[in-house]
């Protein structure tokens, strides 16, 4: 129900009655996904993730390597595929194109890599430890993006169906 408020003409006395904008109505006219800030902001988060995806596939053999001194399961297999999963993801979040998923994607990618490739839990050097909590909160607000992105994703998926 939209809210009314009244102005006075002091030209002729009249009163006018229209309808005060609200976050509701401006939403439908201009949806936050066609803002400028919404599609830089998801330009420069999808963009820079595709672009983090690409150099994991280019230097495969050292991501896999580093990935085996890491313990990561199967890394032969899984770099790939979690980087191949991140550049979809990337891709789609910085075109919009099935955003849902594509944020899916990313957010399943930092899940599942944060806790096993930056583990400051166990280490004892004080540099390296500082290294791997600053990557791994890194990480942590990433998801924090990507989960947002899904969740808005959702929306248009919910809105165009």
């Amino acid at each position: 129900m939209s809210r009314l408020f009244q102005t006075t003409d002091r030209s002729d006395s009249q009163t006018t009655r229209r309808a005060e904008p609200t976050a509701e109505t401006d939403q439908q006219s201009h949806p936050l996904t066609e803002s400028t800030l919404f599609r830089a902001g998801r330009v420069l988060f999808g963009g820079v993730l595709a672009f983090n995806a690409l150099d994991n596939l280019r230097n495969l053999e050292g991501r896999i390597a580093y990935a085996e001194s890491k313990n990561a399961p199967a890394p032969n297999v899984s770099v790939p595929a979690i980087s191949g999963g991140l550049l979809l993801g990337g891709i789609g979040v910085a075109l919009w194109r099935i955003p849902s998923a594509a944020a899916a994607a990313i957010a399943g990618f930092l899940v599942s890599i944060t806790p096993v490739m930056h583990d400051f839990w166990n280490h004892d050097d004080p540099e390296q430890k500082q290294q791997e909590v600053i990557h791994f909160l890194k990480n942590t607000a990433l998801l924090g993006a990507a989960l947002a992105f899904l969740k808005v994703g959702q929306r248009e998926d919910y809105r165009t169906d």
